[in-house]
């Protein structure tokens, strides 16, 4: 009741302070939206009993940030840490609830398969950081099950490298369920990464648990290095990127 009553103000107040915003340009908008992005992660992910904790800090000079994707909570997690508007794949726009709150906050949304919906939204994103808006994207290109970070597109990456943009790293890993730890056997009960696992289904399931704890871990800020072939730069700072991901992912079974 309490978790549909707080979606429901969402709804009426969002829009109206985003558009009202908009009368002052694209610049203004986003701002707005960079402004609530955290304020509606923080109190939704609370209501939802999902417990976010910042490991490390977010550097305050770096506007765009590349993470792991495990579940459909990564963009309440990550928004609730970092906040910014997001990079997401096409058909979230027409997920039930979330992809009305992602329309809203101005997320990118790109069609992995296209390559000229990547090029589109590699530029879409300079194009927000150059205007001072945080920029937050998951570049495995799907969601896995938190054993390990698959390869990032690295066609992901030609504008950054371009334009020799800032990018800090971070881990997302949710360690407890209530207070038993996230292992193999239970972690479907958060992880959404199966083609099989209904989101509806997967989302009530979610919402009947106690609580999630999730760690959000930050590491050090890179910079992609100065290459005249972009192509093999952008190539080589996605391999870098996905190597300092991955080395925030616990092995499951140590203590965490």
């Amino acid at each position: 009741m309490l978790l549909g009553l707080l979606f429901l103000l969402w709804l009426i107040v969002a829009p109206l302070l985003i558009f009202g915003a908009s009368i002052g340009g694209m610049r203004s908008r986003y701002r707005m939206v960079i402004r609530l992005t955290p304020l509606f992660c923080r109190s939704v992910a609370r209501c939802c009993g999902i417990r976010v904790q910042v490991v490390g800090t977010v550097d305050p000079d770096t506007l765009l940030f590349v993470g792991n994707h495990v579940s459909w909570l990564d963009i309440l997690t990550a928004g609730a840490a970092i906040g910014g508007v997001f990079v997401s794949r096409h058909d979230v726009a027409n997920w039930p609830v979330l992809g009305i709150f992602a329309r809203l906050a101005g997320t990118v949304f790109i069609d992995r398969t296209s390559l000229r919906s990547a090029v589109a939204s590699s530029r879409a994103m300079v194009e927000r950081v150059a205007i001072g808006i945080p920029v937050v994207f998951f570049p495995e290109g799907r969601a896995g099950d938190g054993a390990e970070v698959a390869p990032f597109k690295a066609f992901l990456f030609g504008g950054i490298v371009e334009e020799g943009t800032s990018v800090q790293p971070f881990t997302i890993d949710y360690t407890t369920i209530g207070r038993t730890p996230v292992t193999p056997e239970n972690r479907d009960l958060v992880y959404w990464y199966r083609p099989d696992q209904d989101f509806l289904l997967h989302a009530w399931r979610l919402l009947s648990l106690r609580s999630v704890t999730c760690n959000v871990r930050m590491h050090p800020p890179h910079l992609p290095s100065a290459d005249d072939d972009k192509r093999e730069a952008a190539r080589r700072f996605s391999v870098e990127l996905r190597k300092v991901v991955a080395s925030g992912v616990p092995v499951w079974g140590e203590e965490k």
